[in-house]
């Protein structure tokens, strides 16, 4: 049976609308667009019009990174699948493009995640207790479609550097994303101080454990703020929600700058992972369950912190060159002079 192209998008959104979280919703959206324009570029109507060499050129006019455009491509690919799936096409032209592999694109995959280092969690504290909100900010807005210059605010009078250095400190004991902290209620931590981080597929539940400061942190911005202790939001948005807090980190970074490398919120999930594979006796399987991760991912994205894959490589090292002929050794003559 032919379809057209705006049937297929329609059925395919009110597929992944019943179980996708927002985000991905969005970002479905957004490419299933791209794609209807395109198919209208060429005076595409159905569905089957589609080709590979089509698929490869809207993905070339993509201006986006090739890790990008690999991920988008999964979309695409995940949306003429379930074209496939009710045999509304024979085959499926996206799984004939492959993804752009450049030097530049595998390096980045390669990379190891990076957490912060007890110095810049340090810096980002006494930040938080000595500068953010203790100075006047300018403030430009627009306000009915006018620019308002001159309005000033101080930041200690809305979020004081306490806010951020709670923020910081759940963020890094738990390991839990920004959207979760954002929106982090008093009653996810038990009295002995565990706090739920999820409830897995099994039914069972994981918690991380945090000290007893943080825990009467975490209680005593429940008497001040109610269950949600960083505040009520007045949106479901989660974009405009996690964007408030995004605000606030950036501006405390500028403070306590300069930065090796950028810093972003996400890197103190790292952080939490980091922390935790330097102790001696703590596994990878240990941490990928608390991550929510699998032990694969978490050695590809955290082996430079796993203490025992260096000590199997040493010990691989010294057994695969302990017999191995020496040189004689000479007593250096001193040249100097």
């Amino acid at each position: 049976m032919r379809i057209t192209i705006d049937q297929a998008v329609k059925a395919f959104t009110a597929e992944f609308e019943k179980h996708a979280a927002a985000n991905t919703r969005k970002k479905y959206r957004i490419l299933l667009k791209k794609l209807t324009r395109f198919g209208d570029s060429r005076g595409y109507l159905m569905l089957d019009q589609w080709t590979a060499p089509d698929v490869r050129e809207m993905r070339s006019s993509w201006e986006v990174a090739p890790q990008t455009a690999a991920k988008n491509m999964s979309t695409i690919k995940a949306f003429f699948e379930f074209c496939l799936a009710n045999e509304w096409l024979e085959r499926n032209p996206a799984r004939l493009v492959r993804n752009q592999r450049t030097r530049d694109a595998a390096d980045r995959r390669n990379d190891q995640k990076l957490p912060f280092t007890d110095d810049e969690l340090r810096r980002m504290y006494e930040a938080c207790e000595t500068t953010y909100g203790k100075q006047e900010i300018a403030w430009s807005r627009v306000t009915h479609g006018r620019r308002v210059e001159g309005q000033y605010a101080r930041y200690n009078s809305k979020w004081s550097g306490q806010d951020l250095a709670d923020f910081i400190s759940v963020s890094v004991y738990t390991g839990l994303r920004i959207s979760d902290v954002t929106i982090f209620r008093v009653d996810r931590m038990l009295p002995s101080g565990e706090i739920l981080l999820r409830t897995t597929k099994a039914g069972t539940h994981v918690y991380t454990w945090v000290p007893e400061w943080l825990q009467e942190r975490i209680r005593v911005r429940a008497e001040e703020f109610g269950p949600h202790i960083f505040g009520e939001h007045g949106t479901s948005d989660m974009n405009v929600v996690t964007d408030v807090w995004r605000r606030k980190l950036i501006k405390l970074w500028s403070l306590c700058g300069p930065w090796k490398d950028k810093p972003t919120p996400h890197r103190f999930r790292h952080t939490f992972a980091r922390i935790l594979l330097e102790r001696p006796g703590v596994t990878v399987r240990d941490v990928a369950e608390l991550l929510g991760n699998s032990e694969q991912m978490v050695r590809k994205h955290y082996s430079a912190w796993i203490p025992e894959r260096q000590e199997r490589l040493t010990k691989v090292l010294k057994e695969a060159f302990d017999d191995r002929p020496i040189p004689r050794l000479a007593a250096i003559a001193d040249r100097r002079g």
